[in-house]
This record gives C-alpha cells, sequence and structure tokens, in this order.
C-alpha cells in the first residue's frame, strides 16, 4: 500500500511539472478557437435540420396517394384495443366498492357503544 501511495505521489508531481512548463495561449486565441468550434457545431446542427426537413418535405409531397385506411377494419381495431392507465399498477387491489357497497362496520362489545371506528 505505502509503494502504491509513493508511485502515485511521483506521477501526480511529474504530471503537474509538465503542466507548468508548457507555455499557455493567449486568451483572444483560446476565445477564437471556442468561437470556431461553437460556429462549426451550429453549423452541422443547421444542416442536419435542414436536411431532416427537406426530407419530411418530399416524403409529404411524394407519397403514394392510396388509401391507406382501406386495410384498417376500424370496428376490429377498437374491439381488440384496450386502454389501461399507466398508475393502475400502483393502486391497491379491488376489496370493495365504496359506492356500491356499504362496508360492515365491526360492533362494540359494550351494550350502548355504538360503531368501532
Amino acid at each position: 500500500m505505502k509503494l502504491s501511495d509513493e508511485q502515485l505521489r511521483a506521477a501526480l508531481q511529474k504530471t503537474q511539472a509538465d503542466r507548468e512548463s508548457g507555455t499557455v495561449p493567449a486568451f483572444g486565441t483560446t476565445w477564437a478557437s471556442a468561437e470556431n468550434r461553437v460556429r462549426a457545431r451550429r453549423r452541422r446542427r443547421g444542416m442536419v435540420a435542414g436536411s431532416a426537413a427537406v426530407l419530411a418535405l418530399a416524403f409529404i409531397v411524394f407519397r403514394p396517394a392510396g388509401d391507406e385506411l382501406h386495410y384498417i377494419n376500424t370496428s376490429e381495431l377498437l374491439e381488440t384495443t384496450s386502454w389501461a392507465a399507466p398508475s393502475d399498477s400502483l393502486m391497491p387491489e379491488h376489496q370493495y366498492d365504496i359506492y356500491g357497497e356499504i362496508p360492515v362496520l365491526i360492533e362494540s362489545t359494550e351494550t350502548y357503544g355504538g360503531a368501532l371506528l
């Protein structure tokens, strides 16, 4: 363990010495380089977005003019599909319907005690 700590310390000191001995570029050079990278990234994004828009427009304009719904039986589609809310899996199992069934209240063991709640 002690040997690896010494090796780590030596590697860290060597890396720091190498970094500090190098020349630091001027601020203007660094800023210009960053602006060039941002400009190139924006240009690439614009080209991709423009290409996607042209492809979408070409697909809309040159698609076949057939009736796609001709092959779909709407009544069959509506009868075979169902929907459930994603939160239904978080709900507890059905025990009783509070709107249609009245739960039984446990009676008190005292003579005039009433129902226990």
